[in-house]
């Protein structure tokens, strides 16, 4: 990513408190907090320290601190050891992947090839000691085999069967964390912050300046969809009223994206992102 769009991701952490302050403000006036069974007295103190501490996991980025807390270890170190660090990078892994599959099956192959080399040459990088902690298949022939086929572009057969045996093989992977619903939803977060950082170097006053950016966001918030639509019933159980208010939250961002392959403008802000993920964080950290 050019240093320009790093600096603007930095920005957007930095002002990350005013988000959170003006956000948790709103939650009051809307009565968001009630759906937690809470009420905004109750919800204010938590949600302002998560704002000062920019909430658990701060810097995600792409590949940077994902895990809960552990911005005081090294990237290896988080995803060897944090199962939202390690699903947050799947995550961001599958969500580039999904959004150049799209786009090949929309006739756009160079925008497509330009997401299929991304994970490979980027996400990959500190992802071997966590997949050797846990006994996890490698996938990077599966992931190889699939970018050469876009990159080349190989009839859709191919192409799908490709990324069949790549989604294949990431399921796998993803199996050996066997997280909580807390640690599920935390990583949901993590991937919606991170599609507001992408959206807003992407976007910017109705101005698409970065088709790539604005489609790995929504990459990523496909992909957060998709792991709850993964919840087993068991899952689903331990705390329904939070799942049906983060399927909500993410059904509500679907607007950001009219297309995929868009004009020059889209009526989108990034910062529907940034309050998503802050209301989920506030459902995940009410869980045990």
């Amino acid at each position: 990513m050019a240093s320009r769009e790093k600096q603007l991701m930095q920005e957007f952490r930095k002002h990350w408190l005013s988000l959170g302050v003006a956000l948790f403000s709103s939650l009051g006036s809307q009565g968001a907090a009630a759906d937690d069974n809470a009420t905004f007295a109750e919800v204010q103190p938590r949600a302002i320290t998560l704002a000062r501490a920019g909430g658990e996991g701060e810097g995600l980025g792409e590949g940077e601190g994902e895990g809960e807390g552990e911005g005081t270890q090294s990237p290896e170190q988080n995803i060897k050891h944090s199962d939202v660090a390690y699903l947050s990078r799947l995550g961001l892994i599958r969500g580039h992947l999904l959004a150049g599959f799209t786009l090949y099956q929309q006739g756009h192959a160079d925008m497509a090839a330009t997401h299929m080399k991304h994970p490979e040459d980027e996400l990959f990088t500190n992802l071997e000691a966590a997949l050797q902690h846990r006994n996890a298949p490698p996938f990077s022939e599966e992931l190889s085999a699939l970018s050469k086929a876009v990159t080349k572009q190989a009839d859709m057969d191919k192409v799908k069967s490709a990324y069949k045996n790549l989604d294949e093989a990431l399921q796998a992977v993803e199996a050996r964390a066997q997280p909580s619903l807390r640690t599920t939803l935390l990583s949901i977060r993590n991937l919606v912050r991170t599609a507001g950082e992408e959206y807003a170097v992407g976007v910017r006053d109705g101005t698409v300046v970065n088709v790539h950016e604005y489609q790995d966001a929504w990459g990523f918030t496909q992909l957060a969809r998709r792991r709850l639509d993964h919840l087993d019933s068991e899952q689903r159980a331990t705390a329904p009223r939070a799942v049906a208010r983060v399927e909500q939250l993410l059904a509500d961002l679907d607007s950001l994206w009219p297309e995929l392959a868009p004009g020059d403008t889209v009526d989108g802000d990034a910062a529907r992102l940034f309050g998503a993920a802050a209301r989920i964080e506030i459902a995940a950290l009410d869980l045990q």
